[in-house]
């Protein structure tokens, strides 16, 4: 099956989970999705399962099937990927595990006897990973799953670290195009992945977590032709020696030299991240804009003490904090009371976050004159002082925050519309918080901003970093 027949993957026509149960997830995942109607249930151990009938074997069942959860022992893995075979289906996920990643010669020797009996005959992603998640089809591992359609595509070695992206979706807004845990990659290797999502027209940014592959040159290839149509964000398990030690007993993978797997990422235009949340953030980023143009940020904040650290943390993060212009600053000195704030740059203006009135010196106006400074490229807004604003507007809370919101959104929009640059939202909430009032309000304003297109971020370092991986990648693929 060629890259263009992909598809017949990720939307297969009808589906069954082998060795389903009634507290198997697979099971839940599947029948709650867009295919329930056409997902059957394989297992000689039940005759139903969650009220559904369940079939004794794939062979057993009427019709045809394309694709297959396999979830049974690995002693009975070749039988049953044979049977698929004989029933003619296109693919199978392997969720399975005890082959290669052991380390054993029985799994070296299974998985061998495994890659030769599918050759040709039947697709195979796995062994030992968690398979794929596809919100338009309705092809699921994890029942909690949004099933929001999206423009992230997600290629992942480790099943733990697909589950974590799903559940990333609701609190952080990443909607997920297409999503594959392919483990020991006995068939279906990252490669082949790349290419695919790189053609998808669903997908507009691709994050990649890898622990090692037996043959480099493809994947460079891969990564080069991807690289020439959107953003390909990296994560490299392994990188280092104990991390490419632990690597090996997770899937199998021959994890490699660090410095050699960022020469490849180099090469080819990727951007490489150094942890799960960065990749995170920085995906997210690329998920709902284009990347600055150049260095220069602003932060407009509440604190004039907090503006000391927040210069430290974007030069630590490789940004600069460029001064306005003289035009800027006395625009700003229109709108910023000179007493208890700081006209510059960041931009410690607390009172105007109190006024909910457009044309009234408000928010808007602020943000719309520095999107109009030349050497300010991004614009990181710090939100965490909106519990505070829901106590000063008391009894008129709905009325001044719906204001409040608009006149924020309509600042956003003019930076990233009307000027073409990069704007972010910090909201930080204490976890730990009992606050119902704070979370309520906190969450509310977060979606409307992300109804309306902008990422928001948990904290002004995670803003920051995300604005200077987005301009690294920027300069990496010299676009």
């Amino acid at each position: 099956m060629s890259v263009t027949n992909l598809d017949e993957i990720f939307f297969p026509r009808s589906a069954a989970v082998i060795g389903s149960s009634n507290n198997d997830f697979f099971t839940w995942a599947m029948l709650g999705g867009k295919l329930r109607g056409q997902v059957q249930l394989v297992n000689p151990n039940y005759p139903e399962v969650l009220g559904q009938k369940c079939y004794a074997s794939i062979l057993d069942i009427p019709g045809p099937v394309d694709y297959a959860v396999i979830a049974v022992p690995s002693r009975l893995v070749l039988s049953t990927v044979r049977d698929c075979i004989e029933k003619g289906l296109k693919a199978v996920h392997l969720y399975t595990s005890g082959f290669s990643e052991t380390g054993t010669e029985e799994g070296i020797k299974l998985q061998e006897q495994l890659a030769a009996l599918a050759k040709g005959k039947i697709r195979l992603v796995g062994p030992n990973c968690m398979g794929i998640y596809c919100p338009k089809s309705g092809l699921c591992f994890n029942p909690l799953a949004s099933y929001r359609e999206g423009n992230v595509g997600v290629i992942t070695q480790s099943g733990t670290f697909a589950q974590f992206f799903i559940q990333a979706e609701k609190p952080r807004d990443i909607r997920i195009s297409k999503l594959i845990s392919y483990g020991n990659a006995v068939d279906l290797d990252s490669p082949e992945l790349l290419d695919y999502l790189g053609d998808d027209p669903d997908t507009a940014v691709i994050a990649l977590y890898v622990e090692g592959i037996n043959d480099g040159r493809p994947l460079l290839e891969a990564l080069q032709r991807a690289t020439a149509k959107k953003p390909v964000i990296a994560l490299k398990g392994g990188i280092t020696q104990q991390g490419g030690r632990v690597a090996h007993s997770h899937t199998g993978a021959l994890a490699g030299a660090g410095t050699v797997w960022e020469t490849m990422f180099r090469q080819a235009g990727v951007l490489l991240v150094d942890d799960f949340e960065a990749l995170l953030d920085t995906v997210l980023g690329f998920s709902k804009t284009r990347p600055p143009a150049g260095r220069g940020v602003s932060i407009i904040t509440y604190s004039g003490g907090f503006s000391v650290v927040q210069s430290d943390m974007c030069a630590r993060a490789g940004l600069e904090v460029p001064q306005f212009s003289q035009r800027a600053m006395q625009e700003l000195r229109k709108i910023v009371p000179a007493a208890g704030t700081m006209v510059g740059n960041p931009l410690d203006a607390w009172q105007v976050f109190q006024r909910t009135k457009q044309g009234q010196g408000a928010l808007d106006e602020v943000v719309k004159i520095i999107a109009d400074e030349s050497q300010i490229h991004s614009i990181v807004l710090q939100m965490d002082n909106l519990r505070y604003l829901a106590r000063v507007w008391g009894e008129n809370f709905k009325e001044n925050f719906d204001a409040f919101t608009k006149i924020v959104l309509d600042g956003c929009r003019y930076t990233r519309d009307e000027r073409g640059k990069l704007i972010l939202l910090s909201i930080h909430m204490d976890p730990f918080s009992d606050d119902n009032m704070e979370r309520a309000v906190y969450l509310d304003f977060k979606k409307r901003c992300e109804a309306d297109g902008f990422a928001v971020y948990p904290s002004l370092k995670t803003a920051l970093g995300a604005a200077a991986n987005m301009y690294k990648y920027k300069v990496l693929s010299r676009k």
